[in-house]
């Protein structure tokens, strides 16, 4: 039975902080398949020392020193990432991230709103160059355009986001 227990005390605890932890890990990766691949490593190893965690602590915390750990073994294992942070950088982002981890989940539920709001055209160009990591000339021969014109529609689109969320963000009382 303190097995079922220590489970979902871990679930309710990971599943709190893996929006900060995984929002955490992009910032400093930048690869969405690496981004996925550490969250999960640092969710298991968060598992397997879940009974050495001091429950009189915070979890998240501990979590973002997990998953900084994880980051820390990739950086040593690949060595070939073109953005390299220094170690001194990185523990600056790993203390400061639980600390504006509701912020940046605001703004990210906003850019999730704004996106929805988008018209099919537009949700089809995000979608090809940030969600499929197409680049402008190939976009335009999918969709039998020129490399400008998605360029520029691509420009139009980001600041009509960037607008919509700064709007969003000021009407929800969020600092822009």
């Amino acid at each position: 039975m303190r097995e079922n227990t220590n489970q979902e005390q871990f679930t309710r605890l990971w599943t709190e902080a893996l929006p900060t932890v995984a929002g955490y890990v992009q910032a400093v990766v930048r690869d969405a398949h690496v981004t996925k691949d550490l969250v999960q490593e640092t969710a298991l190893v968060l598992l397997r020392k879940f009974a050495e965690w001091d429950s009189t602590r915070e979890f998240l915390p501990w979590a973002l020193g997990v998953a900084k750990l994880e980051i820390l073994a990739h950086r040593r294992d690949s060595g070939r990432s073109r953005v390299i942070f220094d170690d001194a950088l990185l523990d600056a982002i790993t203390t400061s991230w639980a600390k504006i981890a509701t912020e940046v989940d605001n703004e990210q539920a906003a850019l999730h709103d704004c996106l929805e709001k988008l018209a099919p055209h537009a949700k089809e160009l995000v979608r090809l160059r940030y969600y499929d990591d197409l680049k402008t000339p190939q976009i335009a021969e999918q969709l039998g355009s020129t490399a400008g014109a998605v360029r520029i529609a691509l420009m139009r689109i980001r600041e009509q986001l960037q607008g919509c969320v700064q709007r969003q963000l000021r009407s929800e009382g969020g600092f822009v």
